[in-house]
């Protein structure tokens, strides 16, 4: 009678355990969902925000640099001409100082430095989903070899240099590498898994920490490029108002009236319209 009781409570204690196990695996199944929800939010963020800066600095380099190097051409030309020109005198420092003077002659304010041409840091590919295939190619490759999921001990080893050369690949980028990888090293399918839920957790509990791994990296991503000049003048030019700011085209009427300055003073000093267009 006295075992019965204590084999009915050691059954109830196993059940209580493994109640609360299923629920500890239920919530962080739940927290690798919401995650991965998240995540998709991000990309597609991310992805929207470079498609942005792509643009605007298109039309800049449509618009806008092509007078900014007018501007710099014919600056250039009126420094060169106002030197050979200018007789020696009194108070005559050289080439630099007067050349410091030239750049100042028409008292206007340097426009904005022009967006930079998004940087990436490897030119692997023109794909727009390039980095999310990098990471769910990681992240299915991590799922297999990572050192937590080996049972044996000479699988710990064996999983421990595979993951490194797949974090080395993430770390540098290389789609070509991951898959390449992944041909050479199988099917796609678990290894050395266990159907156990305490290995079920830590496999979630492995995926939930990649996750809020790679969120910071997307969400850092979206801040650097929300800072960036390109952003911030697009922003200027958006900001909400009835009549928002045409911020290229208040570029090109500056640029244009230095240019214009720039032609006079140059005619000035006696220079035909060939030599100052360049021709």
């Amino acid at each position: 009678m006295v075992k019965k009781k204590e084999q009915a409570v050691k059954k109830k204690q196993q059940k209580s355990i493994s109640l609360q196990a299923d629920a500890e695996l239920e919530a962080v199944r739940v927290r690798v969902l919401r995650r991965r929800e998240y995540l998709d939010l991000l990309e597609t963020e991310l992805t929207n925000t470079r498609a942005i800066i792509r643009e605007f600095t298109q039309l800049y380099n449509q618009r806008v640099a092509p007078l900014e190097r007018e501007q710099k051409r014919l600056s250039q030309l009126l420094e060169k001409w106002a030197v050979d020109l200018a007789p020696p005198a009194n108070g005559w420092h050289g080439r630099g100082k007067r050349a410091q003077k030239q750049d100042n002659l028409n008292g206007r304010r340097e426009p904005p430095e022009p967006p930079p041409v998004e940087k990436k840091k490897r030119p692997q590919s023109s794909d727009p989903d390039y980095e999310r295939k990098v990471r769910d190619l990681f992240r299915r490759l991590a799922k297999q070899y990572h050192p937590d999921l080996a049972q044996e001990g000479e699988d710990k080893k064996q999983f421990e240099k595979i993951m490194a050369e797949i974090n080395q690949a993430y770390m540098a980028k290389d789609l070509e590498a991951l898959e390449t990888f992944a041909q050479a090293h199988g099917d796609g399918k678990p290894r050395g898994r266990s159907r156990l839920p305490s290995a079920e957790l830590a496999r979630l509990k492995l995926e939930l920490r990649q996750l809020d791994a790679m969120i910071f990296e997307i969400e850092q991503a979206i801040r650097e490029l929300d800072l960036s000049p390109a952003m911030q003048m697009r922003g200027d030019s958006n900001d909400g108002r009835p009549h928002r700011r045409d911020v290229l085209r208040e570029m090109e009427a500056d640029f244009q009236t230095r240019i214009n300055d720039l032609r006079e003073q140059l005619m000035g000093l006696g220079l035909d319209e060939e030599v100052i267009n360049g021709k």
